[in-house]
């Protein structure tokens, strides 16, 4: 860890850090931390205190709920010019989340001493930064609506129409069934019996251990299908 050091003319396009003063930005500087991790680092565990903000300069970050017994679910990716550690800055709770490393990463790390000062004195700031977490807290909850009410078999769906992207005329899945499992709250078992039922149907396809929709109608039209959930939705 180490403090850092950069033209602060690129500070300011990274929020929060751009929804400071210049005078803010001077004095707040100096104890930035310049951090790197490998990937599946864990960063924060559920249960620490909140002891600054993190900035992502470079990477990707997963936000993860753990029951110890290896059940995940993945609630959000935090990338690059995105930061995470807001929850508990204010009151001094624990962390609810486990907040791992996906890939290599690059991170600013700034106090919450540093952070708190700086709100505190800048309506702006303070606002900014409560309507972005509101807006993560709302996306939380309609992902949580939607793994209580859809099959697993929906979840899958949209999970994958959520995270393709088109490279040389094909649709690249960009996560893994591993990661995926994670995103819809159900078994590694549960979602490779479903990905073998789409590929089977000529929905996907698999290319080594990577994933493709070859009919993303086809795979949207999985969304709207699927038997009624049970009453405890996810675990199905």
């Amino acid at each position: 860890m180490t403090p850092f050091s950069s033209d602060p003319a690129l500070l300011r396009k990274l929020p929060p850090l751009s929804w400071l003063t210049q005078t803010q930005l001077r004095w707040a500087l100096p104890e930035t931390r310049h951090r790197t991790y490998p990937a599946r680092t864990t960063i924060i565990r559920t249960g620490d205190k909140a002891e600054g903000l993190y900035i992502v300069l470079t990477g990707r970050l997963r936000v993860l709920h753990q029951d110890g017994d290896g059940h995940e679910l993945l609630t959000e990716i935090v990338g690059p010019h995105e930061y995470f550690g807001e929850l508990g800055l204010f009151d001094g709770s624990d962390c609810p989340v486990d907040i791992e490393s996906d890939t290599a990463c690059e991170i600013l790390y700034v106090p919450r001493k540093v952070v708190l000062e700086c709100l505190e004195d800048n309506a702006r700031a303070a606002m900014n930064m409560l309507r972005t977490t509101v807006s993560r807290l709302c996306a939380t909850h309609r992902r949580l609506g939607k793994l209580a009410l859809t099959t697993v078999r929906q979840r899958v769906a949209m999970a994958l129409l959520e995270n393709v992207s088109e490279a040389h005329g094909e649709w690249r899945v960009e996560v893994g069934s591993e990661q995926l499992a994670a995103m819809v709250g159900a078994s590694r078992e549960m979602v490779s019996r479903t990905l073998k039922n789409l590929i089977e149907k000529g929905i996907v396809r698999r290319v080594r251990r990577k994933l493709f929709v070859t009919d993303r109608q086809a795979l949207a039209e999985q969304i709207g299908r699927g038997d009624r959930p049970a009453p405890t939705g996810i675990g199905r």
